[in-house]
């Protein structure tokens, strides 16, 4: 178990869940943080995005992230990635990182990040959320569920839609960003209390389920082949 000063965390996409998880992990004092995001800053993105204000407009999100981080937390080392993620620079952005955090905004992507977080024997904390749903689920390969244990096809690209295309309040994917963030702290801590958060606002609803591995799962049981990984990976 590290310190959380020594502790490295990924954060992979840094907006409506990067942003409160990646606050969150430098509030408790995490040493450091590498931020991955391809993306610009976008009008439309303020309602949800804590970490940037108009004036960040147009500007690389992880660079707006890694200037108001700093401003913040002065003793916080944050490294930025603006590339986009894919099988080909997976291992490169694992390597030095102790838990990776997913904040990716399409399904697809996330089961990209859960294919290589196993290969490379990496705990990720999983997250989602979109209109009055949310979830988080922290994974330790060959420990617990992984996404395709409870999941195991891949949904082809664009088949269900992001929190920005379907629309989600801003206060609600903030709650599941720190949630997100909670779980990771409580990975590096060696928690065993590890669960599946369901949140439906509309509803009411909120449950924690403890999901089983699946002995048969492709990805962290039976293993996939590299070539069935390359070619999921590039998405």
């Amino acid at each position: 178990m590290k310190d959380l000063q020594d502790l490295k965390i990924l954060v992979m996409g840094v907006g409506g869940l990067g942003c409160p998880a990646s606050l969150a992990l430098a509030q408790a004092g995490v040493g450091t943080l590498g931020l991955v995001d391809p993306d610009r800053v976008e009008l439309s993105n303020l309602h949800r995005q804590i970490l940037y204000n108009e004036e960040n407009v147009g500007q690389l999100k992880v660079e707006a992230a890694r200037e108001r981080l700093t401003q913040l937390f002065p003793g916080l080392k944050t490294i930025i990635y603006p590339e986009v993620f894919s099988g080909s620079n997976a291992e490169k952005l694992f390597r030095s990182y102790d838990i990776i955090v997913d904040g990716l905004d399409r399904l697809e992507k996330k089961y990209v990040l859960n294919d290589w977080c196993v290969k490379f024997n990496k705990p990720f904390v999983h997250a989602g959320v979109v209109k009055f749903e949310g979830q988080v689920m922290p994974v330790i390969p060959s420990v617990t569920a992984c996404l395709r244990c409870l999941l195991p096809k891949i949904p082809p690209p664009f088949a269900l839609p992001t929190c920005r295309e379907a629309g989600v309040l801003g206060s609600f994917s903030q709650a599941i960003g720190y949630l997100q963030a909670f779980e990771t702290l409580k990975l590096a801590r060696g928690s065993k209390e590890l669960f599946l958060w369901k949140w439906d606002i509309q509803k009411r609803e909120a449950r924690a389920i403890r999901p089983a591995r699946n002995t048969e799962c492709e990805a962290c049981s039976k293993g996939m082949i590299e070539k069935e990984m390359a070619v999921r990976c590039e998405v």
